[in-house]
């Protein structure tokens, strides 16, 4: 196997993509290197950083070209080994043992923490509630329903009474938004829990009447909606409507993205741009831009990560993942210097520190941050 292929290989295993197949070649080349008994064995370690080790291993082994290139090959794998082996002896020891052996931290001027469950709710007679200090319980009571803060930082809503609809066909909307650093999970009053990330909104009836059910977002939500055959659900954003009456899937809207992106976990949903629409699988991908459509296949953890807890990079180039940062760490990134190119791969909780985020990044040696306050210049 050449070093390029090889490169590829580890890729895929720290990103969990590899066959059964590559996952076993890789663990036997492992024990034939760090000899019989050895193991193989990642317990979701940051696997950006432990790749960012491996090529800083390579680099310096390649500065040797008096070794014949098959030596040279081989001291690399070697190398390579020993930190993976390195890394999975880290990771599998209790955290006491991980803080006494892990790098440094880089220090930084400001401490700027990950962010966690906040956001305001606005209600139909134009009341606002700060949802990150309101206790649990009961918030408020309107026409027919109850709304809620249980313990985990959820808000639900209850029908108390389903015949208590809006009179004369009126509908009276509620407005939850997440601020930079923010995000929340809400329970309908039809039953459908929506997760909204950082920097978002969700525009809503405060009971869902007629033939349909309808939402308006700005930014990025997962759905789990109810089902109800007779009653469709539809999101609506600044380009498109999403149509499901039972399913599961995320909308990314943020206007400072180039796509809309709906993508399907289960079931299924129609995306309609005007007259144009399109159905989408689970799996599948809608990328929208003012009226064109591409459907693609795509890794849907990757797309999942910001719920699940961590940013999940493929390739993904520095100025996306500066915009990701910026919304849950509520920073204003700068740029100097050129860096097109500039893609990393990996995989980083969300409940680090910012400067744990960022010395990440920098192992690789290809990049650089300085942080005043809450921005951060980026440098290649």
């Amino acid at each position: 196997m050449d070093k390029h292929n090889f490169l590829i290989l580890i890729d895929r295993y720290l990103t969990g993509e590899a066959s059964p197949a590559e996952s076993l070649l890789l663990e036997e080349y492992y024990e034939r290197m760090a000899g019989k008994g050895a193991a193989l064995n990642f317990q979701e370690p940051d696997g950006l950083e432990l790749k960012s080790r491996i090529m800083q291993s390579i680099k310096a082994e390649q500065v040797n070209d008096r070794k014949p290139s098959y030596l040279r090959w081989f001291s690399i794998a070697a190398s390579i080994f020993m930190i993976i082996g390195l890394f999975s002896y880290f990771y599998q020891q209790p955290h006491p043992a991980v803080n006494k052996l892990a790098p440094a931290k880089t220090a930084h001027a400001t401490v700027i923490k990950p962010g966690g469950n906040k956001a305001r709710l606005t209600l139909s007679d134009g009341s606002v509630i700060n949802l990150e200090e309101a206790g649990d319980g009961i918030l408020a009571k309107q026409a027919g329903l109850t709304i809620k803060k249980d313990r985990d930082g959820q808000l639900i809503y209850t029908l108390t009474d389903q015949g208590n609809a809006p009179e004369n066909g009126q509908i009276t909307y509620n407005l939850i938004e997440t601020p930079k650093g923010g995000q929340y999970q809400i329970r309908l009053p039809d039953g459908t829990n929506v997760w909204l990330n950082a920097s978002s909104s969700l525009k809503y009836p405060a009971q869902f009447s007629g033939s349909e059910r309808k939402v308006i977002l700005h930014g990025e939500a997962y759905f789990e909606v109810a089902k109800r055959k007779s009653q469709p659900f539809k999101v609506i954003t600044n380009q498109e409507v999403v149509e499901v009456y039972g399913t599961h899937f995320n909308v990314n809207a943020y206007e400072d993205e180039a796509f809309i992106r709906t993508t399907l976990l289960e079931g299924s949903v129609k995306v309609t741009n005007g007259s144009r629409s399109t159905m989408l699988k689970p799996g599948q991908q809608c990328l929208m831009d003012h009226g064109a459509f591409l459907v693609r296949m795509v890794n849907t953890n990757s797309i999942m990560d910001w719920k699940n807890g961590y940013f999940l990079l493929k390739e993904t180039h520095i100025q996306d993942i500066m915009r990701k940062l910026s919304r849950w760490y509520d920073i204003e990134p700068e740029y100097i210097g050129k860096l097109d190119g500039l893609r990393f791969s990996g995989k980083i909780s969300r409940s680090k520190d910012l400067s744990e985020v960022l010395k990440v990044l920098t192992l690789t040696g290809d990049v650089k941050f300085k942080v005043e306050g809450r921005r951060v210049t980026v440098m290649p």
